[in-house]
């Protein structure tokens, strides 16, 4: 049997940090919407590598992981034209570690905050891209999405899941 899901992160009790917002306000379904697009995006890169030896099941995924980030880019240009939740001045792209997303629950933004860390990454296949072309470390890592393990996903998605 596949777990429930639970809306407000609260890991099966629907009394979650996130409360009904999610379906109550368009801004927070949307931040919702990006942070779940932007963790498919890292997932399917972290788990590349072990798909290398099935090159049809490697080439699927690789697919998948391009619609998660034509998602989360569209997500991210919905957010700036509602302009709620933190969305500001976000681009269709990471920045840094920026998640854009600014609640103002605690528990919300430290979650939210956990996909985007790792982001900030400047050194790609042993070649730092700053110090190699002279770019900002803040363009440098706008160029690629770095991935996450399976236990950072894990981990993230663990409080919207309902045993």
């Amino acid at each position: 049997a596949r777990p429930g899901f639970d809306f407000t992160a609260g890991s099966g009790n629907q009394m979650g940090p996130l409360g009904n917002l999610t379906f109550t306000n368009y801004g927070v379904f949307l931040a919702v919407a990006q942070a779940f697009e932007d963790t498919g995006v890292r997932a399917y890169k972290g788990q590349a590598p072990a798909l290398m030896s099935n090159k049809d099941v490697l080439t699927a995924a690789l697919r998948i992981h391009s619609v998660e980030a034509r998602h989360a880019s569209h997500l991210r240009q919905m957010r700036r034209a509602h302009a709620s939740v933190g969305a500001g001045q976000v681009k269709p792209w990471i920045t840094g570690k920026q998640s854009n997303v600014t609640s103002g629950v605690a528990d919300v933004d430290t979650l939210v905050q956990s996909i985007y860390n790792g982001e900030e990454l400047t050194t790609q296949a042993t070649v730092n891209i700053v110090s190699n072309s002279g770019i900002s470390a803040e363009k440098a890592s706008e160029a690629f999405d770095e991935p996450l393990t399976m236990q950072q996903v894990i981990a993230i998605v663990t409080p919207f899941f309902a045993p």
